[in-house]
C-alpha cells in the first residue's frame, strides 16, 4: 500500500526540499488570535486549552508531500501561525541541514544496500533502476550501493510526487520564519530516521519491492489518501494505515504509537507558558492511541477549529 510510504517517509525526504531561508530570531509582540468556529470531527485543525494555562494552543495534521489539487492552505491557518509565540514541527531546525540527513542516510561501514536483497529482488531493483532512473547497474551500484533501503522508496515516490507537489512543512517553515517565531521539534532527525534503522533487512525489502512494483491499485490508494485528507476526515486516513498489510503498516506501534506518546510531554511542556502551533502528520491525530486522544487523557480539551 504505497500511500503509507508518502505518510511516514517523506518527512525524511522532504527534509532536503526544505528552503534554507535567512534565519530570524528578533522578538516579535504577540498577535491577537484571529476569530474562528467550532468544527466537527472531520477538521485538520484542533484547539488545545486546559484549566490553568496561560494561553491557548493548536495542532494541525499534514500530509509531508501533497500533490498541489490537493493542496490548501486557508488565511485562517496562516493567521494562527502568526498569532502562535513557538511553532513545533516533528522536527525543527534540523530540517534545514540537508547535510546532516545526507549523514544518517548513508549505511555503516562495510555494508551494501545490496546486502538486504535477495539475488531475485536485486534483479528487479537494476531492472526498475535502468527503466525508471535511466541507470546502468554500475552507476546505480556505485551511486546507491553505500545507501540504506529507504533512500530507494524515497526515490520511487518521487517520480510519482515531486514533480507536482507542495510541503505543508515548508509552507510553515516559511511563515514561521517570516514573522520570526522559534521553531522547535518533537524529535530530532535521527529519532525519525532510526525508526527504519528498526525494521529487519526482510522488512526493509519488502518496503523496498512494494514501492518500486506499485502500479494504478497503488496509485488509487494514494488518491484516496489524500481525498480524505482535503475532505479532513483523519480517523479514516489513520484507519486505511491501520487496516494496511505493508512492512510499516505490521509496525504501527514502532512508527505511530511510541512516537505519538512520547510526543506528549513534550507537547504539555511546551504550552505551559506559550501559545504554540504543533504541526504533525496527520496520521498521527486519529484514533485511540492519537495525539488528540493521548491530549484528552491527560486533562486537555481538545475543539476542532472549522478550517
Amino acid at each position: 500500500m504505497k500511500y503509507i510510504f508518502f505518510l511516514s517517509l517523506l518527512l525524511v525526504f522532504s527534509h532536503f526540499g526544505c528552503s534554507q531561508a535567512e534565519k530570524k530570531t528578533a522578538e516579535t509582540k504577540k498577535k491577537s488570535l484571529p476569530e474562528f468556529k467550532e468544527g466537527t470531527d472531520n477538521s485538520l485543525l484542533w484547539m488545545i486549552t486546559k484549566e490553568g494555562a496561560t494561553d491557548t494552543s493548536f495542532v494541525f495534521g499534514t500530509m509531508h508531500i501533497i500533490q498541489k489539487k490537493h493542496f490548501f492552505f486557508p488565511e485562517l491557518l496562516e493567521n494562527v501561525i502568526k498569532a502562535s509565540d513557538l511553532v513545533v514541527l516533528e522536527v525543527g531546525e534540523e530540517m534545514n541541514n540537508p547535510l546532516a540527513a545526507m549523514s544518517l542516510l548513508r549505511l555503516e561501514e562495510g555494508k551494501s544496500m545490496f546486502d538486504f536483497f535477495n539475488t531475485s529482488q536485486t534483479d528487479s531493483l537494476l531492472i526498475w533502476a535502468k527503466s525508471e532512473m535511466g541507470l546502468s547497474e554500475e552507476i546505480f551500484r556505485a551511486s546507491f550501493g553505500q545507501m540504506k533501503p529507504f533512500v530507494i522508496v524515497s526515490a520511487a515516490s518521487a517520480g510519482d510526487m515531486l514533480k507536482d507537489s507542495e510541503s505543508y512543512e515548508r509552507t510553515i517553515m516559511e511563515i514561521q520564519n517570516e514573522e520570526k517565531i522559534k521553531l522547535l521539534g518533537l524529535e530530532t532527525l535521527e529519532e525519525q530516521m532510526s525508526i527504519f534503522d528498526g525494521l529487519t533487512d526482510e522488512e526493509q525489502a519488502q518496503m523496498v519491492m512494494e514501492a518500486i512494483k506499485a502500479g494504478p491499485e497503488e496509485q488509487k490508494e494514494l488518491d484516496d489518501m489524500m481525498r480524505l485528507y482535503t475532505d479532513q476526515k483523519i480517523d479514516s486516513m489513520y484507519n486505511m494505515i491501520h487496516d494496511g498489510s505493508d512492512a510499516i503498516s505490521n509496525r504501527e506501534a514502532e512508527f505511530l504509537f511510541d512516537r505519538n506518546e512520547r510526543w506528549i510531554p513534550k507537547m504539555e511542556e511546551m504550552m505551559q507558558d506559550k501559545r504554540v502551533f504543533f504541526a504533525v502528520g496527520a496520521a498521527h491525530l486519529g484514533g485511540e492511541k492519537g495525539v488528540l486522544e493521548l491530549l484528552r487523557k491527560e486533562g486537555f480539551k481538545v475543539t476542532s477549529i472549522k478550517l
